[in-house]
């Protein structure tokens, strides 16, 4: 039996207008249940798509969302942009996801590119600045804020002072004392929080910073995490605990440490950030700080979503709570606590925080 190919044959099929099987596609109007369901249905079974390049032709705009990512390879933002794409595409909408490395030049481009090809909206995770190129075109800042201020896009992101406080907290409360923090303060504005939320954690203890033990890193990954580590253990520093910005960094210390003979966390404990897969798999387990991707995604594709027809935003930033997962990393033996070494506590437990999202006009 001969399949439908155009809209003209799904209405047909349907018994309905060629108008009513739009707004069922796009989802705007009105239309019953038994309608929706009878058009899907007739859908599903001609494996009809409608033709894009022809809609955005007419409308000067295509139903694909642009994604900016910067680095792909990283397990948290690969998760974010699955979770974004599913979410996009359950509402009919395809992504461009476009790889920055954290370029600044190369971003720029992208954003060209995009803006070139009609996309319906962006959603930027990596963002150095304004885009005079984006114009009135829907952006939601996801994870990381545009760095130069006053755009008209909608922000999302965790709590990155508290995910800090937290995680250096739960090293403290396990008996840590010299508690050296990998951060890359050049890579994001989250970092700086985190490191903010660190410092609040050591004040609240009683305990001075160290800046000998405040590495900043030239960027985030293993590599450079695993060479700052060695580095730190070569020049003798004593330290019975790591904070990591990242579950990248955490991985990058756990190797380093392991190099030298040193266990985690029988000598050294560590605590990573985002609870991504590579935190379950790293080491001993490793005790990480939750953002919730999840609602992330959804919300970021929800606003955005709402920007493209035309609706206003309740709220222009979000901030979403974080928790612990607490994992071996941090969890010492019965017996008794090692002094800070020359370098100088398999169940899962969530010490969850409140569910919903803080909101500001």
């Amino acid at each position: 039996m001969k399949k439908a190919k155009s809209i003209k044959e799904i209405a047909e099929l349907a018994g309905v207008s060629t108008a009513t099987v739009s707004r069922v596609i796009n989802q705007n109007g009105r239309f019953s249940q038994e309608t929706e369901a009878r058009v899907r249905s007739i859908i599903a079974q001609n494996d009809y798509v409608p033709n894009m390049t022809a809609k955005g032709l007419r409308t000067n705009r295509t139903r694909v969302i642009g994604i900016m990512v910067p680095d792909i390879t990283n397990p948290h933002f690969s998760s974010i942009v699955l979770k974004l794409e599913m979410n996009l595409f359950r509402r009919g909408y395809s992504c461009l996801i476009c790889n920055t490395n954290e370029n600044a030049d190369l971003e720029k481009k992208h954003v060209q590119s995009l803006t070139a090809q009609n996309v319906s909206g962006i959603v930027m995770i990596s963002s150095t600045r304004n885009y005079a190129e984006l114009g009135a075109l829907p952006v939601v800042y996801l994870d990381r804020p545009s760095r130069s201020g006053g755009n008209s896009g909608v922000m999302i992101e965790s709590d990155n002072v508290m995910g800090g406080y937290l995680a250096t907290r739960e090293l403290l409360n396990a008996g840590c004392r010299k508690v050296v923090i990998l951060k890359c303060l050049s890579n994001d504005t989250n970092q700086t929080a985190r490191y903010e939320g660190f410092c609040q954690a050591l004040m609240e203890k009683g305990i001075s910073e160290e800046e000998a033990l405040c590495v900043n890193l030239r960027e985030i990954s293993i590599v450079a995490a695993r060479k700052a580590t060695l580095e730190l253990l070569d020049a003798k520093s004593v330290f019975d605990g790591v904070m990591c910005t990242t579950d990248t960094v955490a991985a990058g210390v756990v190797i380093a440490l392991r190099e030298r003979g040193l266990q985690v966390p029988h000598d050294v404990l560590v605590t990573g950030f985002d609870d991504c897969q590579l935190a379950a798999v790293c080491g001993p387990g490793l005790t990480s700080v939750r953002q919730n991707v999840d609602e992330m995604a959804r919300l970021a594709a929800e606003l955005l979503l709402k920007m493209i027809h035309g609706e206003r935003p309740g709220s222009v930033y979000y901030r979403l709570p974080v928790s612990v997962t607490v994992r071996d990393s941090t969890r010492r033996g019965m017996g008794s606590t090692p002094a800070p070494l020359h370098t100088t506590v398999p169940e899962q437990k969530d010490a969850a925080g409140p569910e919903s999202p803080e909101h500001f006009d």
